[in-house]
């Protein structure tokens, strides 16, 4: 047995108090993983002189190791082990641990690239869609060059702040979709909008119109705005979306061909469900 990790047979006292054979390492601190003396317990002997020449070994090879290290860098260990002094872990742990870190930065994207691999993908979606992706993208050119990896919820927070919480809910959400396409492919492996909150929006109770307002404006339209006309119609009797459906429409979205059933056509990159659909006119609206 090497002089430096002694080989012993004691007996032990297992819980339910029946005595056991095991045999024991004594382990230096110099050889020691942990610096510090410690005796690791075998229930062969085979394993345990498995390890005492893994130890014979690492002391057989340490003179060796040595020698391949410059002064400078014995000092420098010397004070990367002051620094993890109190910690519970090994300088070679903290180094593995930079080298994946280090590896996984590397392989990262810039936030600008990884959006325009978003937008890409997208690409079949809605004009109005991809606007708005690419306003948010637009809306932040300070990110553009950071690395993907490299953005925290710490970063983003204070620019969100910048935005009316009416806004912000809307650019949280692209945003995340983007992050999520960039650990799927492996770029970061955190989506930091998720340490980040919503706005919560308080529910409101639904407003009907007074039909004498309704009537005025529709009154209003047809002597001095014509143009008004449809979009009050097919807001207020056939109930399309306000806010990008009926922006979008056009004439020959509307079927008057069929005067028993008119119709107004959805177009799919029109519709928020991106999907067609038909909307019928009631006789009012068709007048």
């Amino acid at each position: 047995m090497p002089a430096s990790a002694s080989l012993k047979p004691t007996l032990r006292v297992s819980r339910q108090r029946q005595e056991v054979a095991a045999w024991v390492v004594n382990v230096p601190p110099n050889l020691s993983s942990t610096g510090k003396r410690q005796e690791l317990f075998f229930t062969s002997k085979t394993e345990a002189a498995v390890v005492c020449e893994q130890l014979k070994a690492r002391k057989d090879n340490f003179g060796i190791s040595l020698t391949a290290l410059t002064p400078a860098r014995v000092a420098e260990a010397a004070e990367a082990y002051n620094i993890l002094e109190g910690l519970d872990v090994s300088l070679i742990t903290m180094a593995r641990d930079y080298l994946r870190a280090h590896k996984a930065r590397t392989a990262s994207v810039t936030f600008l690239t990884l959006f325009n691999q978003f937008m890409d993908a997208k690409a079949n979606r809605s004009s109005k869609y991809l606007g708005e992706l690419r306003s948010t993208r637009d809306r932040f050119p300070d990110l553009h060059e950071r690395l993907v990896n490299d953005i925290s919820h710490r970063d983003l927070e204070p620019l969100l702040a910048l935005i009316s919480p009416g806004g912000r809910n809307s650019v949280m959400s692209f945003l995340r979709s983007v992050f999520n396409c960039g650990i799927k492919r492996e770029y970061l492996t955190n989506n930091p909008i998720s340490r980040l909150d919503f706005v919560e929006r308080p529910r409101c109770e639904v407003v009907t119109i007074p039909n004498e307002q309704v009537a005025a404006m529709l009154n209003h339209a047809f002597e001095n705005d014509l143009s008004l006309l449809p979009f009050l119609v097919f807001g207020f009797f056939a109930g399309v979306r306000p806010k990008g459906e009926l922006q979008e429409l056009e004439w020959r979205d509307v079927d008057l061909s069929d005067r028993e059933k008119p119709a107004i056509i959805i177009r799919p990159e029109v519709s928020k469900t991106n999907r067609r659909r038909f909307v019928d006119l009631s006789p009012n609206a068709a007048a």
